[in-house]
């Protein structure tokens, strides 16, 4: 038996962000996403005594996480792109009446909430498999070791879900394509934030730019998890 690496928890950090957006990506309701993010650390502290270096530390971590946020969104529900068109083309949605809410934070998590309903087009399986591939930016390597498939099925996987997500974002999504045709209950208080240009403006400065990998860089962060790692 291989003996066990020391691992300083300080190199479990950088993970952090990525789990939990991860988390919320699988995951509609936010509460359950964080709680599944928690479940996904605890599972890593607790287990990082069984790490003996067979595999990339990244490798090992995101199979952990990912066992963990599988499980909570076991009973998640999967949508037909022609239901999630029906539905964000309703009535548009109007600034909540409670004195006090900021208006552009307000516009950022609504659109959070619609780029996670939009993955729900796909399964669980498939919807890990494109955020491990678009967001995390692992190999097919990693992600066939994560999820324990072929390395071509992987591959076959998200080439799947790219052409699925691609062909809908593109109809319906000011962010994706800000000449699209949609006629998103959001579209006019995202317009008017100017959300679209930030989005532009990432997509100049990252090296393979995509909306979920620029919406990380666009919503607040959340370091539950930091306690976790000072235990």
């Amino acid at each position: 038996m291989s003996p066990t690496i020391t691992i300083d928890r300080e190199e479990l950090a950088p993970f952090g962000p990525m789990i939990s957006s991860i988390a919320r990506r699988m995951i509609r309701d936010p509460e359950l996403a964080r709680d599944a993010a928690q479940a996904a650390w605890v599972a890593i502290v607790t287990g990082l005594e069984t790490f003996r270096g067979e595999s990339r530390l990244s490798t090992w971590v995101y199979t952990v996480a990912s066992r963990e946020i599988l499980r909570t969104a076991l009973h998640e529900r999967t949508y037909s792109t022609r239901f999630l068109s029906d539905y964000f083309h309703g009535p548009e949605r109007e600034l909540p009446a409670e004195g006090g809410v900021e208006k552009e934070a307000w516009v950022r998590s609504m659109c959070d909430a619609c780029l996670t309903g939009m993955l729900h087009c796909l399964d669980n399986r498939q919807r890990l498999a494109f955020v491990l591939r678009d967001m995390a930016g692992l190999g097919y390597d990693e992600i066939s070791t994560v999820l324990g498939f072929e390395k071509d099925a992987a591959r076959q996987m998200v080439g799947r879900a790219r052409r699925k997500l691609n062909h809908f974002l593109r109809g319906e999504c000011a962010l994706v394509n800000p000449q699209a045709p949609c006629r998103c209950r959001m579209r006019t208080h995202v317009e008017a934030v100017d959300l679209p240009a930030e989005y532009r403006r990432l997509y100049a400065t990252l090296r393979r730019a995509n909306v979920w990998r620029a919406s990380r860089e666009l919503l607040p962060g959340d370091d539950f998890w930091l306690p976790l790692l000072e235990k």
